[in-house]
């Protein structure tokens, strides 16, 4: 029929609109950061390309009282973690964002080994897991492949399902595909998907928040950006005035050595930049009509998040039928790290409530 054409029409465009706006949006937030690095490069050349060899892990990295560093093989790849507490009790899974590792979990690690067996992940690309080459190994349901296997290869049972940004991503993705596999699902600094492609396709401010999405999509020009200056990037963004921690104390030097020292492994870069070039990935959309997430959920929120807008935050009542939402006020995009005791408060009265 005529109005089926109209459809199929319509549904042919979407794609193709996208593709459109995102090469757009890739070419100017491109040309604007390769500008940036050359004005760094012309005024110190000697030092945008010097890099200190870290050929040890900081004391902090192996620290005992975090756990034991472990390795299991999941959907094909050999993973990283460290666990703590005893292996009977209930699962407590922690998933990092970018870029990040086990270690921004730390805090985390020594509040809730008393009460559950906890486990910080190396995703896949990360740390010490596996990196297999090539954009398509870091597709969504790949990831979510990734996260599923773990917890029936680490628990027994429902976990607890804790993830932040880019793990995030991931997390939402594994609760509503499988939510007989978690008993409680708590995020941080991480929209769900439909309020965050709502928010893409409904204003700029948050188009403009994500612009480094769009400069990802450029290959080797993200590396060199993040490996300029030894790794400066990495103090601008968890230590800087704009998006770094707004609790100093709780990211110090050591700490921010810890990242570098991950970040600066030979071809470390690149496998966690994938994630996001595989973002707009059009054959990944979840198909059939939408359903609120049942899973009872927390979400915690750094409202002083610059790559999120907060403006996201109130919009999880329509995607979550059972949800509780905590603001951390003075908090930045980093909130496990820049506001632990707080996260770790609003957590354990999550967990402790009979949701």
């Amino acid at each position: 029929t005529r109005q089926e054409t109209r459809d199929k029409t319509r549904a042919m465009a979407l794609p193709f609109k996208l593709m459109v706006t995102v090469r757009l949006l890739q070419v100017i937030w491109t040309s604007t950061t390769f500008l940036q690095m050359i004005f760094v490069v012309l005024k110190n050349p000697i030092k945008a390309f010097r890099k200190k060899t870290r050929s040890i892990p900081p004391a902090c990295l192996i620290d005992p009282s975090l756990g034991a560093h472990e390795y299991v093989t999941a959907n094909g790849i050999k993973f990283h973690y460290v666990t703590a507490g005893d292996k009977t009790k209930p699962l407590m899974l922690f998933l990092h964002g970018f870029p990040e590792f086990w270690f921004s979990c730390r805090y985390q690690l020594r509040e809730f080994c008393t009460d559950y067996h906890v486990v910080a992940v190396d995703m896949r690309g990360y740390g010490d897991s596996d990196k297999p080459s090539g954009v398509n190994q870091y597709s969504i349901d790949i990831l979510k492949e990734d996260i599923v296997q773990l917890i029936k290869v680490l628990g027994s049972g429902k976990c607890i399902l804790v993830a932040h940004d880019w793990g995030g991503v991931i997390a939402w993705r594994v609760a509503h595909r499988h939510p007989e596999l978690i008993e409680k699902f708590i995020v941080l600094n991480c929209p769900h998907p439909k309020v965050y492609t709502k928010s893409l396709s409904t204003g700029w401010s948050q188009m403009r928040k994500s612009w480094y999405i769009f400069m990802f999509q450029t290959p080797w020009l993200p590396e060199c950006i993040l490996s300029l200056r030894d790794f400066g990037m990495f103090k601008a963004m968890y230590r800087g005035k704009t998006s770094g921690v707004r609790n100093l104390n709780n990211f110090s030097d050591d700490v921010l050595e810890a990242f570098k020292y991950t970040f600066s492994q030979k071809g470390a870069l690149t496998p966690t930049i994938n994630y996001h070039r595989n973002v707009f990935n059009i054959g990944e959309r979840t198909p059939g009509p939408f359903k609120p997430l049942e899973v009872p959920t927390l979400l915690l929120w750094g409202e002083e998040d610059v790559f999120l807008d907060i403006s996201l935050v109130d919009q999880h009542h329509d995607v979550c039928a059972n949800i509780t939402i905590h603001r951390i006020p003075q908090c930045s995009h980093w909130v496990q790290q820049d506001c632990p005791e707080l996260t770790n408060k609003h957590m354990r009265e999550f967990l402790e409530s009979q949701q």
